[in-house]
């Protein structure tokens, strides 16, 4: 008896476990000391690797500094390019001292040839001093959820307590590419820009992107490199496809441009951007929501961003949504206010969660507001008779 027993586990464990999973495992390698590949419009994390270890950035710190330059609404105004910024050594624009210059070129400068000496050349005329403009920069970090970042300076080089991750510098270059002006800069692979040296004298320097994936993916739209011996070669990099677009992190990675182009290209052969149907299979718990003491009973609910998630490719029927509200709340309640959320949800994993607020005002009933709404009501009503 016991051998039949013995037989029958053996058999049991040999045959294959049913079992669902959300996307086809693949196995990446990359070879970076940190990793991650997000999806730009809902922010979901479809691989990762070491992506919360603080690393450094080097030259990627520079999406940081451009964008708070493009957010100043000064691009066109012109700088006199300082000492301290004609004398930063390593990638430059070879700017030189006394130079007059828009932060517009710098901007296009800071990206596109990683100058360094456009990135202090930002900070001094943005803040005044490199020390105060880094302080805007940590700022701005941890605006965006980046939390786990701290910068000492504008353009990466090597100094202590300079870091960053692979999470961070995904969330940060999310929040950028938004932004039309950076999004241009990035892209651009080949451009000019001019400036009067000290003597009025006009110079113009042609730029030709250091991201070398602009034109090794054609779906390639930015956004920085980065190279120094202590960080290694990292790399940010988007690319857009079918209105989908992703961004790659690939830190201290000497396979950056093959690393990069596989998770990108896997991103987008794996995964569906999917928007889901809110309004129509979710509209009994979202549209009347009880209002107790308010001059309205109900108040309509919305998500507080469109409501897409990332899936895998060809499994919508697998995706439910399912409601997080009150079946009561009080009144006042104020236009934008929080009152539930809704989870995307496949194969019992919450994909995204997004939350739920109030599509108008509900006044709190009192006696004002009763009075107030009782004369308003007459008064329409004495207007439709012509009366006043």
């Amino acid at each position: 008896m016991h051998f039949w027993i013995k037989l029958f586990l053996i058999l049991t464990l040999l045959l294959p476990i049913p079992t669902e999973v959300i996307a086809k495992p693949v196995q990446l390698e990359i070879n970076a000391a940190g990793a991650i590949l997000i999806d730009a419009k809902t922010g979901q994390v479809l691989y990762e690797k070491n992506s919360n270890k603080q690393l450094a950035p080097a030259s990627t710190t520079k999406i940081m500094t451009a964008i708070l330059a493009i957010e100043s609404d000064r691009l066109d105004e012109k700088t006199t390019i300082s000492k301290n910024a004609a004398s930063v050594q390593g990638s430059t624009m070879h700017l030189q001292e006394g130079e007059l210059i828009s932060l517009r070129e710098l901007v296009t400068g800071l990206m596109m040839r990683s100058g360094n000496d456009a990135a202090v050349a930002i900070a001094e005329f943005l803040s005044g001093s490199v020390d105060k403009f880094v302080v805007e920069m940590n700022k701005k970090a941890r605006e965006i959820g980046a939390i786990h970042t701290k910068f000492q300076n504008p353009h990466g080089l090597p100094t202590k307590d300079h870091y960053s991750t692979a999470y961070d510098l995904a969330w940060i270059a999310r929040y950028a590419m938004n932004n039309p002006t950076f999004a241009e800069v990035v892209s651009t692979r080949n451009t000019s820009i001019d400036w009067e040296d000290s003597a009025g004298n006009e110079h113009e320097q042609n730029l030709k992107n250091t991201n070398k994936l602009l034109w090794m993916l054609d779906e390639a739209d930015g956004v920085k490199t980065g190279t120094t011996n202590e960080a290694g070669p990292c790399l940010v990099s988007s690319a857009t496809k079918d209105d989908q677009r992703l961004i790659a992190v690939t830190l201290n990675d000497k396979n950056r441009w093959e690393d990069s182009q596989e998770l990108l290209n896997w991103g987008f052969e794996t995964f569906d951007l999917y928007e889901y149907p809110i309004e129509e299979e979710l509209s009994n718990e979202i549209n009347r929501i009880a209002v107790e003491y308010g001059i309205d009973t109900t108040v309509k609910l919305q998500t507080s961003e469109e409501p897409f998630v990332v899936i895998p490719k060809g499994k919508s029927d697998n995706l439910i949504a399912k409601t997080n509200v009150p079946k009561k709340i009080n009144a006042p309640v104020y236009q934008g206010q929080k009152i539930g959320e809704v989870h995307f949800i496949m194969n019992d994993k919450t994909l995204r969660t997004i939350d739920l607020v109030a599509a108008n005002n509900v006044e709190e009933k009192t006696l004002a507001n009763f009075l107030l709404n009782y004369l308003t009501t007459i008064f329409k009503l004495f207007s439709s008779w012509g009366i006043v």
